[in-house]
């Protein structure tokens, strides 16, 4: 028989709650196994705008929930770059999902690509026009399992675990992570992943 509204909402409530688990399961195992020196690293030559394109789609459902505005500015001559191609989308997606996540309706975020083939470096930034973080809690940003404010975890579902993610899996690729953020809202936060091009194609 055909489900009733009711028993529709406590599914869709079911469904919501094992992608969360599963979720913060995945995590879990993802940072155990870098710890422990055991994570599946596969580098190989991937194109540049694929990637980056591929990864906001990820995240275009969640904003048009909230008629979020995403661009992707790419400034970068480069088109390609040598990196595990799961574990760089992983860190795009996680970056974007928080834009999306502490960026307030019809608001903004940006990913934008620059490259230095001098220096054989390319740089993402995920920029937003959120709620911001405030200077004095840009230090516990990517430790595991800290969410910064108590009353962001009431509103803004989340593990803890994402940032914390994003900087181990930089570092595999020695890479850095920055943040920048004053901590106003709506002047949002900008987060940046500077990682080595290696085997890049350039133009």
């Amino acid at each position: 028989d055909p489900l009733s509204a009711f028993q529709e909402k406590y599914l869709r409530t079911i469904a919501a709650s094992g992608e969360h688990l599963l979720e913060l399961i995945n995590d879990i195992l993802d940072l155990s196994k870098i710890e422990a020196g055991k994570f599946d690293y596969h580098p190989q030559l991937i194109g540049v705008g694929d990637l980056c394109r591929s990864s906001l789609t990820f995240v275009k459902e969640q904003a048009t929930r909230k008629s979020i505005t995403l661009n992707y500015q790419d400034q970068s001559a480069v088109q390609k770059m040598y990196a595990d191609p799961r574990r760089i989308k992983q860190i795009l997606i996680n970056l974007l999902t928080n834009a999306v996540k502490f960026t307030p309706d019809h608001g903004t975020v940006i990913l934008q690509v620059a490259a230095d083939a001098e220096e054989e470096r390319i740089q993402f930034a995920v920029i937003d026009n959120g709620i911001g973080i405030a200077p004095e809690n840009l230090h516990k940003l990517f430790q595991p399992f800290v969410q910064i404010d108590s009353r962001l975890t009431r509103e803004y579902e989340g593990t803890g675990l994402g940032l914390a993610l994003v900087q181990k899996l930089t570092d595999l690729h020695g890479g850095s992570v920055t943040v920048e953020s004053d901590g106003v809202p709506g002047k949002g936060s900008r987060f940046t992943i500077n990682l080595p091009l290696g085997q890049a194609m350039l133009d």
